[in-house]
């Protein structure tokens, strides 16, 4: 089967074989546009991703293509002003914030707090694999088809708020980040390419992202107080 996707309002040929990709990505499907690339994720490719799963993982090859095809995406996305970074991005007063911290520390437990805290008016954009789109307006951030293992996101792009480095503590605290850690913290969160030139543009996205965004560190705990605390302090602060 192939079908052409927008993904972070790139559009891209996508031929693929296996049932999984096709559900989950179903809702990115695009009329009208010429893709600026076309993805097949080959059986090299999905022997790549056994043998880089998690160990002691059995994934279905359908599943495995899945993950091929975000990361031949992610290799190629790099050319057009667009990055993936692991995190949980929700959406609140039409304004994105996006929490990242190593994966087990608890993302999407906290904007499940926000979601709980401030109902409604939440939305969940994505739960696992975001992508940043990066322009003279600034970043924005997109749902992807990746959501991770709670299946967390919708098809939507919103201006991105601010960045905040959690990390589990006894209370909430929430403080501005060192500009001297974000440049190690962001590298460890967003997608690395493995061809030189695509890490040479990483970096000066990253770059981008440490001028133009706001970023924050906080300690917290499993509670609503947690998401009133980040709110208020990335509000007051901004």
């Amino acid at each position: 089967m192939r079908e052409i996707y927008s993904f972070g309002d790139i559009p891209v040929a996508v031929e693929y074989r296996g049932k999984y990709f096709e559900k989950k990505s179903k809702d990115y499907i695009t009329r009208g546009l010429e893709p600026l690339f076309e993805i097949f994720a080959t059986d090299e490719d999905l022997k790549y991703e056994k043998d880089h799963a998690e160990q002691e993982s059995v994934y279905s090859n359908s599943y495995l293509e899945y993950i091929a095809i975000y990361r031949k995406f992610c290799e190629k996305a790099i050319d057009y002003n667009v990055a993936l970074c692991h995190g949980s991005v929700v959406e609140y007063e039409e304004k994105a914030y996006l929490f990242t911290a190593p994966s087990g520390t608890g993302k999407s437990t906290h904007t499940r707090m926000w979601r709980e805290y401030f109902g409604d008016k939440v939305k969940m954009i994505n739960d696992d694999k975001p992508l940043l789109r990066f322009t003279e307006q600034g970043v924005y951030v997109y749902g992807t088809p990746w959501d991770g293992k709670h299946h967390l996101s919708m098809n939507k792009k919103s201006k991105l708020q601010a960045i905040c480095f959690l990390h589990q503590d006894k209370e909430n605290k929430i403080l501005k980040a060192d500009p001297k850690q974000v440049l190690a913290l962001l590298m460890n969160q967003i997608y690395r390419p493995r061809q030189p030139e695509g890490m040479l543009k990483t970096m000066e996205y990253v770059d981008f992202i440490i001028k133009n965004v706001p970023m924050y560190t906080m300690g917290c705990t499993i509670s609503h107080e947690a998401a009133k605390v980040a709110y208020e302090g990335m509000s007051v602060n901004r």
